[in-house]
């Protein structure tokens, strides 16, 4: 009995020092950072994460409605190999909608300043995956929107549109509507998705957003929009090419 009780004592002391098998880093007031094989170099990475986390974390839980109390689980790591054998998939960050966690890779060190917005970017990234996941898990099905949803929401859409103005090559209703077109195309597939969700709220505002991610079936999205999906990709499409 003696022992049950010490051992009892030594976990609530422990708090939440561990997640598994990886040590707590950082605690902000909104998420706890861990990640394995310790160091400074490391502990100023995910310190630099965290602050990015921070300073999006109240625009995006009001945007899309989010009610929760609940601290955001996220994973860092920082050997680019293991962490993609581990998911399974060649990707640097990932929100694991069964087990709630946000996993990441992340160089050890951030101090070159692209590569710092690069990935302080992905952390609010897949911050919003989680966020809109959360809400309706059956968003993940629908790419284009699940993705667009995190580019723009992330700002690495208004960053992108600083650096260019042409749309060539834009992609078909159907390249949109397959997986493979992400995986194919990359960054281009990402760009897109983010100026279909820009023009959404641009026109119809978010609350329109926040209609279609709780119900994104395509007879819904029809509903909520007034029109085809067919019609409002022409009328997407002819708007970029307009505004070009």
């Amino acid at each position: 009995m003696l022992g049950i009780m010490l051992l009892i004592f030594l976990s609530a002391c422990m708090g939440h020092k561990t997640d598994g098998d990886l040590p707590l880093i950082k605690e902000t007031d909104h998420a706890r950072f861990y990640s394995p094989d310790v160091n400074a170099d490391k502990e100023k990475a995910v310190t630099k994460l965290a602050e990015a986390f921070e300073a999006h974390y109240i625009r995006i839980v009001k945007l899309f409605q989010l009610d929760s109390t609940d601290k955001t689980i996220v994973h860092v790591y920082t050997n680019k190999a293991d962490f993609q054998k581990m998911i399974g998939r060649n990707t640097e960050g990932t929100y694991v909608a069964s087990e709630n966690i946000i996993k990441v890779y992340t160089p050890e060190s951030l101090n070159t300043p692209g590569v710092e917005d690069a990935f302080t970017d992905q952390i609010v990234h897949e911050f919003v995956h989680a966020v809109i996941q959360q809400i309706n898990p059956d968003i993940g099905k629908t790419k284009w929107l699940d993705e667009g949803i995190a580019y723009y929401t992330s700002n690495q859409l208004q960053k992108e549109l600083q650096a260019r103005s042409l749309f060539l090559d834009i992609p078909t209703l159907e390249q949109l509507a397959s997986p493979d077109y992400f995986n194919l195309e990359g960054g281009e597939a990402y760009f897109y998705s983010g100026l279909i969700i820009q023009y959404i709220v641009d026109k119809y505002g978010e609350d329109t957003l926040n209609e279609i991610i709780r119900n994104p079936e395509q007879n819904q999205f029809e509903r909520i929009m007034q029109t085809t999906i067919d019609k409002f990709y022409e009328e997407w499409k002819g708007d970029l090419q307009k505004n070009q």
